[in-house]
């Protein structure tokens, strides 16, 4: 038994708070809960030197997901809940899921899921999100492009491509550091000899001006990608060099983009001091960080967050003025009352956040 049946849920959460009952629950059976999704780790399997595959069996709580979405995992470290994103590999049919997780070199929970998240553990998720996925109708070609562990949703969205159209014309082109960093490599090859109409293209850093992505290339690789709608997700030099030419056919609009890794500043940039006010907790700070976020940290707040990188939207709140940047997009927003996400939101004012 893994869920309570909803109805008893209701008549119990009027008497007795649900996590209180979740904190009960957990001595007898961790995957028994009144409503949170939580999933145990079937098997954990190393695809490259610094990724691993973790196939999870969620309880009843679990939703669907579209092909290219993602999950938050929640997980307690250090007695604070600390919340992550992971690009879901596994096809929505399947009754397991998997997610596939890169150790980052300071990252808390990669690391953690990396040396310590074994078989038989048990872990929350949270929710599902991401809007990089694939159209109702599908496209008549497609035309996939991965840079580093940025695979992880491109993949997925292959494998659901080709299970809604086995005929499906798919160009695939990964960029990688080393043969070793080609992770899911093997599946795309076994795809192909399954499926005629995929052509891959493995591209290798290692190997010199071509293991990175120029025009001729691309042309050499897939000559009508000027038809075709395409997808990409990867490290910022991949995303801004193939926006670059998408940008020169003026195509943009054909091409479908996914961000992916943590913000980085500029280390010598100055940081303009301007003053931040958290309205509801009636904080008042000056900025010293590149973003919202860290600069509230620093003065002592706890905002809510997630990902970090601008994905899940968990740090999301209402700006109630005052003027910012996204790191992102690049975008400005100078208008009152809009929704923002303060892990990528640099101040370029004084800011006022309904927080």
């Amino acid at each position: 038994m893994s869920s309570i049946n909803p109805t008893v849920s209701r008549v119990i959460g009027k008497f007795v708070k649900e996590d209180w009952l979740d904190f009960v629950f957990a001595h007898v059976n961790p995957m028994l809960t009144v409503n949170r999704s939580m999933a145990k780790v079937v098997s954990v399997v190393e695809e490259t030197t610094d990724i691993k595959r973790f196939v999870l069996r969620p309880n009843k709580h679990w939703a669907c997901f579209n092909a290219g979405q993602f999950v938050s995992v929640k997980v307690m470290l250090d007695g604070v809940y600390v919340e992550r994103c992971y690009s879901l590999v596994s096809a929505p049919s399947e009754p397991l899921i998997e997610i596939a997780v890169k150790r980052q070199p300071h990252g808390k929970v990669s690391n953690w899921m990396h040396d310590t998240l074994s078989v038989g553990d048990v872990i929350e998720l949270g929710d599902v999100g991401g809007e990089f996925v694939l159209p109702n109708e599908l496209p008549e070609k497609l035309l996939l492009i991965a840079g580093g562990s940025g695979v992880t949703p491109i993949y997925s969205l292959l494998v659901q491509a080709l299970l809604q159209k086995a005929t499906m014309d798919v160009v695939v082109m990964y960029y990688a550091n080393t043969a070793e960093d080609l992770a899911f490599a093997q599946e795309m090859r076994e795809l192909a000899v399954k499926h005629p109409g995929l052509r891959l293209q493995f591209a290798l850093a290692s190997d010199g001006d071509a293991g990175f992505f120029s025009q001729d290339q691309l042309v050499a690789a897939c000559s009508d990608f000027v038809d075709r709608s395409a997808y990409i997700c990867g490290p910022a030099g991949l995303m801004n060099a193939v926006t670059s030419v998408w940008k020169e056919n003026d195509i943009e609009s054909s091409l479908t983009k996914e961000v992916f890794g943590f913000i980085t500043a500029d280390p010598n940039a100055s940081v303009s001091e301007m003053p931040i006010t958290l309205q509801r907790s009636q904080q008042e700070f000056l900025n010293s960080k590149p973003t919202l976020l860290e600069s509230a940290e620093a003065a002592g707040a706890r905002p809510a967050h997630g990902c970090r990188t601008g994905v899940c939207k968990t740090c999301s709140c209402t700006k109630v003025s005052g003027v910012v940047r996204d790191l992102l997009t690049g975008a400005i927003d100078d208008q009152p009352n809009t929704q923002i996400r303060i892990c990528i939101s640099e101040p370029l004012s004084a800011v006022t956040l309904d927080i």
